[in-house]
């Protein structure tokens, strides 16, 4: 069978993270397939980022040369070039705001299936792939033939992956500067807090059962003692006592830490949408039918006021 083509994310010279995810994707998936996974990465100065995605389980990397950073006329026409070289079975890539830019383009131009935002990819006769709709409420499961487009959501695999030797091949693509109808400029960074819960390892979560702001101070004494960063669910953010980056959910942050403590946190579908790819989740809840012990690996039905000063004293 033809090799998986995965489609690496950067900018201004450092590979997206979840691109890692992608890779391992596509890493299962072409062992599933009995054949090769191939990456292609697009832009300048390409030879540290091609050590970057050089892991265990990828064949061949390609290189493409382009003028500038990422747009939609540069990722069009070098995809569907190299596609029409290597006819891969499958285009594996991040749905992000760039992924979901071009991926769509290229299943429209090569005129084959387009299946955005999948969490879960098999394989019987044909490729079967699980989308989550509706927040995260029912998932639908649905096949498709091959070739197809596909775009995984970050963080739905895993990013650890060890040194490969794969083969790196230049890839040449006539992309003129005339070929461009807009250019990048300039990037401008939203602002962040004072910590990124998307990368902390240990995160420390508190819901609407720490009852009033006061009380913040237990959560943030036991986050300092355990190592723990602090995030929150949504009604914590909505009530003003943390910012919005510290909030975890469908409509915050995804977070994939290795242990996730949920603290006074019911667990709504939306919030569990956003911790299911953590590799522990640890939860404390004083209503023994909370619906996040559903996802919990470890729960403790009681009173928060209790435990957290008992888990204080426990790591002095």
């Amino acid at each position: 069978m033809s090799p998986v083509l995965l489609i690496a994310e950067h900018r201004q010279g450092f590979l997206n993270p979840d691109t890692l995810g992608l890779l391992n994707a596509g890493i299962e998936l072409a062992t599933i397939l009995e054949t090769e996974a191939h990456v292609v990465i697009i832009g300048k100065n390409l030879d540290a980022l091609a050590q970057d995605i050089n892991i265990d389980g990828i064949h061949k990397i390609h290189l493409i040369s382009a003028p500038s950073e990422y747009t939609h006329d540069v990722y069009i026409p070098a995809i569907s070039s190299l596609f029409n070289k290597l006819k891969p079975s499958l285009i594996l890539s991040l749905h992000t705001s760039t992924g979901s830019d071009y991926s769509p383009a290229i299943a429209s131009i090569l005129d084959i299936p387009f299946l955005p935002d999948v969490i879960e990819i098999n394989y019987t006769n044909q490729i079967e792939i699980i989308h989550e709709m509706y927040s995260s409420k029912i998932q639908a499961k649905i096949a498709s033939q091959m070739p197809a487009v596909i775009t995984i959501r970050p963080g739905a695999w895993p990013t650890t992956t060890s040194p490969g030797n794969a083969t790196l091949e230049n890839f040449d693509v006539d992309i003129s500067e005339g070929l461009l109808n807009f250019k990048v400029k300039d990037y401008e960074k939203t602002p962040i807090g004072d910590v990124d819960i998307s990368t902390s390892d240990l995160l420390l979560s508190v819901g609407r059962g720490i009852e009033e702001e006061a009380n913040l101070e237990l959560i943030f004494s036991t986050a300092e003692i355990i190592g723990a960063a602090v995030s929150s669910s949504r009604p914590i953010v909505d009530a003003g006592w943390l910012p919005k980056d510290r909030q975890v959910g469908q409509s915050g942050t995804k977070i994939s830490p290795s242990i996730y403590l949920a603290v006074g946190i019911s667990g709504s579908v939306q919030h569990i949408a956003g911790i299911k790819n953590s590799k522990v989740i640890i939860s404390i809840n004083k209503d023994p039918k909370a619906p996040i012990f559903d996802v919990s690996d470890y729960g403790v039905v009681g009173d928060l006021f209790e435990i957290l000063p008992a888990l204080i004293e426990e790591f002095r």
